[in-house]
């Protein structure tokens, strides 16, 4: 019985080479889509369920007490709070923190004098129950001790290798400078490299206990560098532990108010101010764009599962290509249909048939389908910057997919072919008299519809996010990002050395302008509690930098009012000036009144006087509003993060020319720092790096769409094919009584358009409404203009008239004695 199936198979795959293929290739393609983004969903849906306690784990969030414009959480806390969750909620089990560290420089010393060093930007402090916490897998030394003495430290295996090879690296001592200082360390443990899919990610491991700074401020709440964790009892009634925290900053931050902001917590209250804690499951900060993250960025749970809506839409439209291709070939089957059932094949035996065939050309294509996956992994893996490997294909849930997908492809592309095609009657097939009736034609029409309102969807979804992407990196910042570059570790000089340097920059044919400063935008990371003089607020939370008279030109900041910092007014150690967001927030009236005004920091109260007021600009990327910024003087005290950075404004160059002027920027940081790498960072390049996941969407959005318009055409070519043989005799006819050939081709047409005019029509609600969620990520936002549905309606109407009219006028231009011949 199969051996009889097999070999109609491959009877009509001879016969109609052409449908047979465009069959194949449109199954493949949905399949080799599925499996590509099952790999890509897992992949992040799978992000720290390793930890054998993983279930248990939250990350402790509180208010982003920094500001008052962001509304997410803030995925960081002060040292603090660790032992006020411990002490004030019974079902916490153990809590633990990890604090992010700066680049550190770290040098290997052998016994024969040679040195080993390089940058480390990936080392993070941890307490010592973090490894009990955490099923991070050991490789050598003892857990129980590993991060309990201060003078050790605990490298990942491939951090161990880039040090000491292949030797036993155990004892061995590693120098690591920061603060201005060496200091040594004792390698205690190996641990495997961190996987892929933990978001807590680390090439070495440092004991908390090794800060000073951390000990001594233990009671801080303000400090809000520390990623808080804690692990929950077994069956810990998660309600009443959100209940029971909503207590926890009363009760315990009231200290750090009274000791850094002189004000109690009631008083912080007063003035419209949140101070609230939140705990998040381990399994969901990766997917959370919510919460702003200190250790690696989350990406948005809306792209990861429109790449999976997108590849439920291929399947889908494979499978529609796959009915209306086999429907179109019903005509030539009818005869042969009813010959099987005048010699006794039943109708199941008839549809059990057509299932059969739609099995094989499913597993066919789901061979296809699996090759070209292996050709195309690396490539997705590139674009999408996942890192999928080939080993996910071997994971059994592949292979339950993968038959998932051909027996479920096979009910929805063979089931209709199998009941339609057995269902004609003997003598009308024989005749070539076939009807398919009212229903048949409005279940073809409503597939039409459905592929084309899922490829201009695809389609408008595509050129919004190109249209917003390029509304955000066009948006101005408010200063000039273009040509403004960042040069790292000036903290290796003394300050004398850094003039001197920056003034060698400046000699260079290409550079405009210098400064010396602790930050650059978009890596603007200082902000603490001030206390405004004779405001109506009693505190304010500033994010501030210092730097030299220097910063506002070379970063092209905008004046207000009042004047920059200069070397003429040695008392602008104590100034200050601010933006006119921070103006606002401590409600003083933005005028020139403004200027002279103070606001004190720390418990000594050194008050600045304000001297200037700048426009508002982006510190941060694009995902957040503007805020409040304070810029103090360089030598203000303010701010003693050990970094220092040179930023250089140049001279709009060329690719070459800036390669030129690079060179000459390393001759002379050599000149001064011979033995340390030179590293710096195009500032608009950094704004563009936040901005590369939806870089890495509209790619893969591009793909799709074009992917899902190649399948719709390819199900329009057979549609139309399928309509005109309907049509033959009737086409005919018309010829005999006059019709051009242009007007059988309108007529043939028109019924094309109508159905791509009623995909166009039905896509503009769900686009909108798709999109606008998306769009919700981004703080500033492109509207969804009618352009766009114009543009990609106007692009499928085009291209299926064409397709449409090309095929209409080959048949128009038919014989028609040939087509009516048998009446």
């Amino acid at each position: 019985m199969l051996k009889h199936y097999f070999a109609q198979f491959f009877r009509n795959l001879k016969r109609n080479k052409l449908f047979s293929l465009i069959n194949i290739l449109g199954l493949s393609a949905g399949i080799c889509t599925s499996l590509l983004i099952y790999l890509y969903v897992d992949y992040h849906t799978s992000f720290d369920q390793f930890h054998d306690n993983g279930k248990n784990i939250y990350r402790v969030n509180q208010t982003f007490i920094w500001s008052d414009q962001v509304d997410e959480q803030f995925g960081s806390t002060g040292p603090g709070v660790m032992f006020a969750m411990s002490e004030a909620l019974p079902e916490v089990k153990r809590a633990t923190r990890l604090l992010k560290l700066n680049e550190y420089l770290v040098t290997y010393k052998n016994e024969l004098g040679q040195q080993v060093s390089f940058m480390e930007p990936n080392v993070l402090a941890a307490d010592s129950n973090f490894l009990d916490m955490f099923s991070f897998e050991l490789l050598k030394g003892n857990i129980k001790d590993l991060l309990t003495n201060p003078k050790h430290i605990v490298l990942t295996e491939t951090a161990s290798q880039k040090y000491f090879g292949q030797q036993d690296p155990i004892n061995k001592i590693l120098t690591v400078e920061y603060a201005g200082k060496n200091h040594t360390y004792q390698v205690a443990g190996i641990m495997a490299d961190i996987p892929d899919n933990s978001h807590l990610t680390f090439d070495m491991l440092m004991p908390m206990n090794s800060i000073p700074r951390v000990k001594a401020a233990n009671w801080s709440w303000v400090w809000t560098g520390f990623v808080t964790f804690v692990e929950l009892f077994p069956n810990s009634d998660i309600d009443q532990v959100k209940e029971k925290l909503k207590d926890v900053p009363r009760q315990y931050a009231e200290q750090t108010l009274q000791q850094v902001m002189n004000m109690s917590y009631e008083d912080y209250l007063n003035e419209g101010k949140q101070w609230n804690l939140y705990i998040q499951p381990l399994s969901d900060i990766h997917m959370n764009t919510n919460v702003i993250n200190r250790i690696n960025q989350p990406i948005s749970a809306s792209i990861v599962y429109a790449y999976g809506l997108s590849a439920a839409f291929i399947i889908l439209l494979s499978c529609i290509n796959f009915t209306n291709l086999t429907t179109t070939q019903h005509l030539k089957r009818a005869k042969s249909t009813g010959i099987k059932k005048i010699l006794g094949s039943t109708r199941w035996q008839l549809s059990l048939g057509y299932m059969i065939e739609s099995l094989i050309y499913c597993t066919i294509s789901s061979l296809i389908g699996i090759v070209a996956l292996w050709y195309i992994l690396p490539l997705f893996s590139q674009l999408t910057g996942a890192p999928l490997t080939y080993v996910g294909l071997l994971d059994s849930k592949i292979f339950g997919l993968l038959i998932a997908l051909v027996l479920g492809m096979t009910l929805i592309a063979g089931g209709y072919p199998a009941l339609f095609l057995s269902a004609f009657k003997p003598l009308d097939a024989m005749k070539g008299k076939v009807k398919t009736g009212k229903e048949s034609a409005s279940l073809r029409n409503g597939l039409i519809i459905i592929q084309f309102t899922v490829s201009i969807i695809l389609i408008s979804s595509t050129l919004i996010a190109f249209k917003q992407l390029a509304y955000t990196q066009s948006k101005d910042v408010g200063f000039d990002k273009k040509n403004l570059l960042s040069v790292s570790h000036l903290e290796w000089l003394e300050p004398a050395q850094r003039e001197s340097l920056t003034h060698e920059f400046s000699q260079i044919l290409g550079v405009k302008a210098t400064s010396i400063c602790t930050s650059i935008p978009p890596n603007l990371w200082a902000g603490d509690q001030f206390e405004p003089v004779n405001a109506p607020i009693k505190s304010t939370p500033l994010n501030y930098t210092t730097a030299d008279e220097n910063y506002l030109p070379t970063l092209g900041l905008r004046l207000k009012y009042g004047r920059n910092f200069s070397k003429e007014f040695p008392d602008d150690v104590h100034s200050v000036i601010v933006n006119e967001e921070a103006i606002r927030i401590i409600g003083w009236d933005l005028d020139e009144n403004v200027l002279g005004k103070k606001i004190a920091f720390g418990n000594d109260h050194n008050q600045f006087k304000i001297i200037g007021v700048v426009e508002n600009f982006h510190f941060w990327d694009l995902w957040s509003s503007m805020d409040s910024f304070a810029l103090f003087h360089l030598n203000s005290g303010m701010f003693d993060s050990g970094r220092n950075f040179a930023a250089l404004s140049l001279h709009p160059n060329e690719s070459k020319e800036t390669s030129a002027l690079l060179d000459q920027l390393i001759i002379k940081w050599k000149t001064f720092v011979p033995d340390r790498p030179f590293e710096y960072q195009f500032v608009d390049e950094a704004f563009a790096a936040s901005f590369q996941e939806q870089q890495n969407f509209l790619k893969v959005l591009s793909l799709f769409s074009s992917l899902a318009i190649l399948i719709a055409c390819l199900g329009l070519i057979g549609i139309i094919i399928y309509a005109i043989e309907q049509r033959t005799k009737e086409i005919g006819i018309r010829k005999i009584v006059g019709a051009s050939t242009w007007q059988l081709a309108l007529l043939l047409s028109k019924q094309h358009a109508q159905l791509i005019l009623a995909s166009i029509i039905l896509s503009i609600p769900l686009t909108i409404y798709m999109m606008q969620q998306w769009l919700q990520d981004f703080e500033y936002r492109t509207e969804i203009s009618a352009s766009v549905f114009m543009i990609s309606g106007l692009a499928i109407l085009g291209l299926t008239l064409s397709i449409s009219a090309y095929h209409s006028v080959k048949a128009a231009m038919a014989n028609p004695v040939d087509v009516l011949r048998d009446e």
